[in-house]
């Protein structure tokens, strides 16, 4: 149990790290109120930004929507009505009475779109965010626009392994992965920034989640009727779910874009955030109809 709570406070305890010289809470998104509707049987609570075209954002593995990183959400929003929302359990939203699976918080994010009134949204899933998107573009298509997807997989197998490595780590491994070798001696105050959660999580929802990963099907042999415009996302040092899991998926995504990071991790949305809002804010601009299908 002590490893698998290190894996949810590992945010709490690197914001700590640099509590000193901690930018302005501002920068961060906890402290912003956040609204909460009900959908199906889970009451969701979200928080929007910008005006635009609506943006979904599906957070990834013991996260909340407190992670998203504020200068990349403030990019988005420039452009776009960015929704980002926490997980059934997680954060400001309730357990619900179902199961938690990758197939069910797809149907979670595609019920919160259709509650708040939008009939469709690009949609922007991380790692197992990234499960949780593809699955809904392809069980909820008339709900998504475009579809950008940020070191994830389409492979049931490696999502299954790496769920069983996390679960094993304590802090002192996970911080070895979460930048690249020498990024943080370049960047020191890397970990400062980093974004804080505003709580601890439920360690029964965290292996809920652990299991929902692991019991996933995947989808790659699906892909191929996956008819969206799609981008596809992963740094090249990313040793959690490795970048040739996305050049796989997108050769199954007829017209997909491929963008890979240099000395980029799982965690590149911390490197460059400002960059890679503009990386998808570029992708969103494209027309439709130049994307092969």
């Amino acid at each position: 149990m002590r490893r698998l709570i290190s894996f949810f406070i590992l945010f709490v305890l690197l914001a700590g790290c640099g509590q000193k010289s901690l930018p302005d809470s501002v920068q961060y998104l906890t402290p912003l109120p956040k609204q909460v509707v009900q959908v199906d049987d889970v009451q969701l609570a979200y928080r929007i930004f910008g005006e635009g075209p609506p943006l979904l954002m599906i957070m990834g593995y013991g996260g909340t929507m407190d992670l998203w990183d504020a200068a990349m959400i403030r990019e988005l929003s420039r452009e776009h009505t960015v929704i980002i929302f926490d997980n059934r359990g997680m954060g400001g939203s309730g357990k619900g009475t179902e199961e938690i699976s990758i197939k069910r918080m797809a149907a979670d994010s595609a019920g919160l779109l259709r509650v708040l009134g939008y009939e469709q949204a690009d949609v922007f899933g991380w790692s197992m965010g990234g499960l949780i998107a593809q699955e809904m573009t392809l069980n909820y298509p008339d709900k998504v626009i475009k579809l950008v997807l940020l070191g994830t997989s389409c492979a049931a197998q490696p999502v299954e392994e790496v769920t069983h490595r996390l679960l094993k780590m304590d802090i002192q491994e996970l911080l070895s992965h979460f930048f690249p070798k020498g990024w943080v001696e370049k960047n020191p105050d890397a970990l400062a920034k980093l974004p804080r959660q505003a709580g601890p999580a439920d360690p029964a929802v965290i292996r809920a989640q652990a299991d929902a990963m692991i019991e996933w099907e995947g989808c790659c042999s699906r892909l191929s009727y996956l008819e969206k415009p799609t981008l596809i996302i992963s740094g090249l040092e990313d040793d959690i779910l490795p970048e040739q899991l996305s050049v796989q998926i997108s050769e199954q995504v007829g017209g997909s874009w491929l963008v890979r990071y240099k000395n980029a991790t799982h965690w590149l949305m911390y490197q460059d955030p400002e960059g890679l809002g503009s990386t998808v804010n570029n992708f969103l601009k494209v027309k439709q109809n130049l994307f092969v299908h």
